[in-house]
């Protein structure tokens, strides 16, 4: 049987510690910009593809000096535009 948890106590699932060794990134769904690594896991696809569609100018992205962003409002729009050129209306 679990044991019951105070109301005070937190979530294990909604707390995120660091891991020793690592940089703690608080994550944020506001962003306005998107990492590679992050837009590859909104777009449920690996880090490496990602890479290679900003490569090829299928993703919209933008260069901070050595670091590339991609802009989030940019993405989504251009995922729908494609869902409709695919296979019509998006939902």
């Amino acid at each position: 049987m679990p044991r019951a948890r105070a109301m005070s106590e937190p979530d294990e699932r909604q707390l995120r510690l660091p891991v020793a060794g690592t940089r703690y990134v608080e994550e944020r769904n506001d962003a306005l910009l998107l990492t590679v690594k992050e837009a590859a896991a909104l777009m449920r696809i690996g880090r490496d593809m990602a890479y290679s569609l900003v490569a090829e100018g299928k993703i919209p992205s933008i260069r901070l000096g050595r670091h590339i962003r991609i802009p989030k409002a940019s993405l989504i729009a251009h995922l729908q535009a494609e869902a409709e050129r695919c296979h019509g209306e998006a939902s």
